[in-house]
């Protein structure tokens, strides 16, 4: 995990600004995926360097089109979902993402790079 994440801080605050009517056909899971999404994420980081082993800055940078495919066909994968759902997980990453960002800006946890 990133130091100073707060998973259940940062479910909350996605949670609080992702609409089920947006999302009618996950509206059930809306928790569960978001919260899994948030492993996945992590995962990744981890996975490309992006954080270390002690959830600090890694020697990489997160790359947004490639997180996002990791996300969408890790959660698929783990939820069994069929091609039509998973088209439907990757609408609800999509905004998970807009929002872990905003959490993660919020927090002073991201450092914009202009390099």
């Amino acid at each position: 995990m990133m130091k100073g994440y707060d998973k259940q801080e940062a479910l909350e605050f996605i949670l609080a600004r992702i609409h089920a009517k947006d999302h009618p056909e996950l509206a059930d899971n809306l928790a569960d995926l978001i919260s899994q999404t948030i492993d996945a994420d992590m995962a990744y980081m981890h996975e490309h360097h992006v954080i270390d082993e002690e959830g600090g800055a890694g020697t990489e940078y997160y790359e947004d089109d490639e997180a996002f495919e990791y996300m969408v066909e890790k959660l698929a994968e783990q939820n069994k979902l069929d091609p039509v759902k998973a088209v439907k997980l990757a609408s609800l990453v999509d905004d998970y993402m807009d929002y872990q960002q905003e959490y993660l800006e919020s927090k002073g946890l991201v450092d914009w790079d202009d390099a």
